[in-house]
């Protein structure tokens, strides 16, 4: 079984290797777009990231619904559950 911690920590891995910010700088309030520069290239690697690292499948209007660190952190754990 994975942890929310562990679950936190592969995220924000995931999140710092597209966007080169420190995992450790990611904050639950960080917005995807303004605060990390996601553009939208990046937020469909990010969704093929988090699909791939988890095994989980996300549907796009889902995962288009996120605009923060803190709600990727729950779809994630709404689909590992």
């Amino acid at each position: 079984m994975m942890t929310p911690d562990i679950q936190e920590s592969r995220v924000r891995r995931i999140l710092s290797d597209l966007t080169n910010v420190p995992p450790t700088e990611i904050k639950a309030g960080d917005r995807l777009r303004e605060d990390l520069g996601l553009d939208s290239v990046g937020s469909m690697e990010l969704l093929s990231m988090l699909a791939e690292e988890f095994d989980i499948d996300v549907e796009m209007e889902e995962a288009a619904a996120v605009s923060d660190v803190a709600g990727l952190m729950a779809l994630a754990r709404r689909h590992i559950a």
